[in-house]
């Protein structure tokens, strides 16, 4: 009998053991379990982390001028705009305009807004640059990353169809001959004012200068008789077709909207004059750019798709745009930026008045 008390309790503690055995191995496994999950957990967030980063749109997108409505940038701005907003992943995208001190509060209304991306700057080489070193705006090309100029609408010099100047020369001579006699028309703060000065001063003539509010003021002018001569921009002036007749543009090739035009460096005997005109760009902040590489490379992405999209480049071709654009591209359009901050800085005291 003591035998058989015996053999049991020894039954017994083995299954107690084996119980105890059974009990914490079920907990290396909970704590296991727990460890993988939290891993898993790390790394999940670490993915989420990097596809934030790429996450671009997070919200409405605005687009910001430093003009106002109407004229040819908010044009490009609004065309742009409606065929971008295809890339972008639902999200809308709208221009806003603000105009005033010579494009000074455009530019400083897009630097004070956040720089996530979700607000992009529309601006006009060389008026950014001429805000920096002609008015004393206290930001510089290099809180801008511009992704691409989009449009060159070089400079022109155009009289009224009726106006006895034929060809540049023969403007140039009367100008010589009659210093003080010529008025020009300009409009401050563009790409054609500087290219009007530039053309005084490479010529050596004395022409008075009369500056309106904008392009369509100088136009006016010019067809009611107001003024001899005008410098515009040869693919805006486009418009106004068989009443006027442009003399020169400022570019190196000849303008293919103005095929009798001369390039203006064709009557100087050194060409001076550099290619100058309204060179409508797209940047972000610096700092975005810099900070968010993968939603910067997005960001580029869905405009270079929508730039070379059929939809667009049709969209070009109707307008007849497609004579002034081009995807240049970062380098490509840093390299004209930094060359016109060149000129503007070669014209800066004249520009001020000085």
């Amino acid at each position: 009998m003591k035998k058989n008390i015996g053999l049991l309790t020894l039954v017994l503690l083995l299954v107690l053991t084996a119980a105890c055995s059974s009990s914490g191995s079920s907990t290396n496994s909970s704590s296991n379990s727990s460890t993988d999950s939290s891993t898993s957990s790390s790394e999940s967030s670490e993915e989420a982390n990097e596809e934030g980063e790429a996450a671009w749109p997070t919200d409405t997108v605005r687009l910001i001028l430093p003009f106002s409505a109407g004229g040819s940038t908010d044009r490009m701005a609004r065309s742009l705009a409606s065929h971008w907003e295809k890339q972008l992943d639902g999200h809308s995208m709208i221009v806003e305009n603000y105009g005033g001190s010579g494009g000074i509060l455009g530019a400083t209304q897009f630097l004070n807004a956040k720089d996530d991306g979700n607000t992009i700057f529309m601006g006009v080489q060389p008026t950014i640059s001429m805000n920096i070193l002609a008015q004393g705006a206290d930001f510089s090309l290099d809180d801008f990353i511009v992704i691409n100029i989009e449009q060159s609408d070089y400079a022109d010099i155009l009289v009224k169809a009726d106006s006895p100047y034929e060809t540049l020369e023969e403007l140039i001579e009367d100008a010589r001959n009659n210093p003080g006699k010529l008025s020009i028309g300009t409009a401050p703060g563009s790409g054609t004012q500087l290219f009007g000065l530039a053309f005084i001063d490479a010529f050596d003539v004395d022409i008075n200068v009369v500056t309106y509010d904008g392009g369509g003021d100088v136009r006016t002018a010019l067809l009611g008789g107001h003024i001899d001569l005008a410098t515009g921009s040869a693919f805006g002036d486009m418009s106004l077709g068989d009443e006027v007749r442009v003399l020169a543009v400022a570019s190196s090739e000849p303008f293919q909207g103005w095929p009798d035009a001369i390039p203006v460096n064709d009557a100087l005997d050194n060409g001076a004059i550099p290619n100058i005109g309204d060179n409508r760009f797209i940047a972000v902040h610096r700092t975005f750019a810099e900070n968010n590489p993968k939603a910067f490379e997005k960001l580029v992405e869905t405009y270079r798709l929508t730039f070379e999209s059929e939809e667009y480049q049709e969209h070009m071709k109707s307008t007849g745009s497609d004579i002034i654009s081009q995807y240049l591209g970062q380098e490509g359009s840093k390299k004209v930026m930094d060359e016109l901050h060149e000129v503007v800085d070669q014209y800066k005291d004249l520009l001020k008045g000085n």
